[in-house]
């Protein structure tokens, strides 16, 4: 017993240890004209108000928690800002070697590698694992699947595919519009397979949101407004305080948010948002929270030493 006090009180320790800002310095400190911190960080946790926010010499994050009562619903959007040539977005594996082999929970990944800011996947480690129609997965540049479903195919989800690239590009694309070999030849990273994409070219994609996704359930989904300036949503679901909704939900949101490219990640329990290594989002009912499914990698942009190794997850 003595040994667990102990340990509690150390990762309390930790966590606090850390130079957050005080809710009486909850803005940002003066920004250049590119809007960064010429030197340093800032982070401010607003776990009561719901205002989370980060600013180094080439990130900007602010994170902002709605809750609605009529119909119940919370929902996170993390609006984050790259200065050119630095930061993208990009898939952040737990073991980099194991890729899809090797899982944990998104929280730990993110404190392993020290991102600022995270959402979770496309579950393609489930896929690989059952030995299912993954669609095109790749990772690091490492082909993992190559077999899809055809445009428009009933099942969901239908597997098409979020393309990253080194410059902070974000595009989508059907599940079957290109091969993996086509999207190594235009430069992509990453490709993830769920879908569906939610706006391409700046238009929503109006015939899948009638065809997938229309029960009340977790949903994360990821837009670009341009190159260096993204958003990452998270809806909660199946609790008091949120019951969820269908894909469309956030695809109108990040509509609204001015977003040429969208795309919609796998949801349920997977669904989370991590910030600074602490899971953002309630998982379960009461006070005490879960995390959410192990997984083989995060989206994530950013790092920190800043991010604590140890501490409350939540």
């Amino acid at each position: 017993m003595k040994r667990m006090i102990a340990m509690g009180l150390a990762l309390l320790t930790a966590f606090f240890a850390f130079p957050w800002a005080s809710a009486e310095e909850s803005e940002f400190p003066e920004l250049n004209a590119e809007g960064f911190l010429d030197e340093g960080e800032f982070v401010y946790f607003g776990e009561e108000e719901g205002l989370w926010r980060y600013a180094s010499s080439t990130l900007w994050v602010e994170v902002r928690r709605t809750i609605q009562e009529k119909p119940a619903r919370t929902w996170y959007e993390a609006e984050i800002r790259c200065k050119e040539g630095s930061e993208v977005p990009h898939m952040i594996a737990n073991d980099p070697e194991k890729g899809l082999k090797s899982t944990e929970y998104p929280h730990k990944i993110a404190r392993k590698n020290k991102t600022v800011i995270a959402v979770s996947n496309d579950y393609a480690q489930l896929r690989y694992r059952q030995k299912a129609r993954m669609g095109i997965v790749i990772r690091d540049g490492k082909i993992w699947s190559e077999k899809t479903r055809k445009k428009g195919a009933s099942k969901f989800p239908n597997l098409d595919t979020l393309a990253l690239f080194p410059d902070g590009d974000m595009q989508v694309f059907d599940s079957d519009e290109l091969t993996a070999q086509a999207y190594l030849d235009l430069g992509a990273r990453d490709v993830l397979a769920f879908g569906p994409w939610l706006i391409r070219d700046g238009a929503l994609n109006e015939e899948a949101l009638k065809k997938y996704g229309r029960s009340k359930a977790e949903r994360v989904a990821v837009g670009m407004a341009e190159k260096g300036h993204y958003w990452f949503m998270m809806l909660e679901g199946r609790i008091t305080r949120s019951k969820g909704d269908g894909i469309s939900f956030l695809a109108e949101k990040l509509m609204e948010k001015g977003c040429s490219v969208a795309f919609n990640l796998d949801g349920g329990q997977t669904a989370c948002m991590v910030f600074m290594g602490h899971q953002l989002c309630k998982m379960v009912n009461g006070k005490r929270n879960k995390a959410s499914r192990i997984t083989a990698d995060i989206l994530g942009v950013g790092t920190s030493d800043l991010v604590p190794a140890v501490g409350d997850p939540w």
